[in-house]
């Protein structure tokens, strides 16, 4: 198992940084991201509540986007190689690994060109873990999405269903006061608001650690259910 993670680990990296025209795409969007938000923020030169959301929204995003395909355009290959010994939980394990290496480029990137102009408040590093923790996230949402089409163009089709809940069930959208129970539910569910609630606690005055450390553990416990949940549903289209 340890070998074959270790032989698609290579493989896959070979393949996505090799395919320089996809992977300047992927890249380029977070500096020119990062570039509109400094335009937008530098003009009341300060950070606030809303560019912590938009930078781990872009975050989330850049995970989605980056991995939406990459199951399901390789389903034939996958289906042949299973007839010799493939394991799903390495083949999942290797998208990972990649896509996180790509995401982590992304992830500093926008930060750079964020804080290039404008000082967000909080340890930069902290910002960089919690960004880098919500872009797998993404990535894991993306697989999921991936594993589940039939085709690539119905993957990156939901991508955009998977980024607007971010944004309807969130405090951004509406004050918190008004809030019913099933919105508040709906919140807890989306990986954006516990990435933005890690950076409200990172720009306070007195940082609460116990909110910040459950904030990364919740982020923890989503990419672990996204992991599982796209090794299962390979499992599963493997019976049929």
């Amino acid at each position: 198992m340890n070998s074959q993670r270790v032989v698609l680990t290579r493989r896959y990296r070979t393949v996505v940084w090799r395919d320089f025209g996809t992977l300047a795409l992927l890249v380029g969007q977070a500096p020119l991201i990062g570039w509109l938000c400094a335009v937008v923020w530098g003009s009341i030169e300060q950070d606030s509540p809303a560019l912590y959301f938009v930078m781990n929204l872009a975050c989330l995003w850049f995970g989605c986007i980056a991995a939406c395909r990459e199951v399901v355009k390789e389903r034939a290959i996958v289906e042949r190689e299973r007839m010799f010994g493939l394991g799903m939980v390495a083949y999942v394990v290797s998208k990972f690994r990649v896509l996180a290496e790509v995401t982590f480029i992304q992830v500093v990137l926008l930060q750079l060109a964020i804080e290039w102009s404008i000082n967000v408040q909080g340890p930069f590093l902290l910002h960089t873990l919690t960004l880098y923790l919500v872009s797998i996230c993404g990535i894991g949402l993306g697989l999921a999405v991936s594993a589940l089409a039939s085709r690539q163009e119905r993957a990156v089709g939901v991508v955009p269903l998977l980024i607007l809940p971010q944004i309807l069930f969130s405090e951004i959208a509406i004050p918190k006061e008004h809030f019913s129970t099933a919105v508040q539910w709906m919140e807890w569910c989306m990986p954006v608001h516990w990435a933005y609630q890690s950076f409200t606690e990172l720009a306070a005055v007195e940082v609460g650690w116990l909110t910040l450390a459950a904030s990364w553990l919740m982020m923890l416990a989503m990419i672990a259910l996204f992991f599982v949940l796209t090794v299962f549903i390979l499992l599963r289209k493997r019976e049929f």
